[in-house]
C-alpha cells in the first residue's frame, strides 16, 4: 500500500496525544485540622497539590476522617459557584470512581461507572480515578482530563496524606500507561 493510501484511511479529525502521561508522588494536608495556608487539594491539570482558594482552582479536596480514611471531595461540594472575570459561574464537574484492582492494575480510565460530584472515602491502598472537566481543554475536541491516585499512607498526627498519582495531560485520552497515549 502506498503512503498516500495509508494516509487516506486515517481520520484527520481524530484526537492525537502529544504529551506523555505523568507519574508523581505527592503530599497533601487534610482540609480540616490544619492551617488554610496548607495545600489540601489536587488539581489534575497541573498534577499539583494546591490550597483551597475561593476561586476553586482545584478538582478535589482531601480530608482525613477520625478513623484515618481519606475523604475525596469534588470541588462542587466545596462551592457550587466561583468568580470568573467578575461573574459568578458554576464550578466544573468532577466524577470519581474506585475501580477494582490495585493502582498498577488500572492502566486505562473506565468509560463509565463514575459518581458525578459525589464524595468518595478511601483507605490507604485504594485507588481513585478522576474524570475532570478541565479549563485546560476548553479549545479541544474533548474537555475531559483523566487522572488516578492511590493513598499510600496517612499521618493522623501531622494530618498529612501521602499519594502516588498518574495523570494523562492529553484532553480526552484515558490511558495511564507510560509514554504518549493512543487511547
Amino acid at each position: 500500500m502506498s503512503t498516500a493510501g495509508a494516509m487516506a484511511c486515517d481520520d484527520p479529525f481524530a484526537l492525537e496525544a502529544t504529551t506523555e502521561t505523568v507519574r508523581d508522588t505527592l503530599t497533601a494536608f487534610a482540609m480540616t485540622g490544619t492551617s488554610p495556608a496548607f495545600p489540601s487539594a489536587f488539581h489534575a491539570g497541573s498534577g499539583a497539590i494546591v490550597r483551597i482558594e475561593p476561586d476553586i482552582g482545584f478538582d478535589v479536596a482531601l480530608d482525613i476522617t477520625p478513623d484515618g480514611s481519606v475523604r475525596v471531595i469534588p470541588a462542587r461540594l466545596i462551592s457550587q459557584t466561583k468568580l470568573v472575570f467578575g461573574q459568578l459561574t458554576t464550578t466544573h464537574q468532577v466524577a470519581l470512581q474506585k475501580p477494582a484492582g490495585g493502582f498498577e492494575a488500572v492502566t486505562i480510565a473506565p468509560r463509565s461507572g463514575y459518581g458525578i460530584d459525589s464524595l468518595v472515602t478511601v483507605t490507604p491502598g485504594e485507588t481513585v480515578v478522576l474524570r475532570v472537566e478541565s479549563d485546560r481543554c476548553q479549545f479541544q475536541l474533548s474537555q475531559i482530563l483523566y487522572a488516578k491516585f492511590v493513598v499510600d499512607s496517612v499521618n493522623t498526627g501531622t494530618r498529612q496524606i501521602y499519594l502516588r498519582t498518574v495523570r494523562n495531560p492529553n484532553c480526552g485520552f484515558r490511558s495511564f500507561e507510560p509514554g504518549i497515549p493512543r487511547d
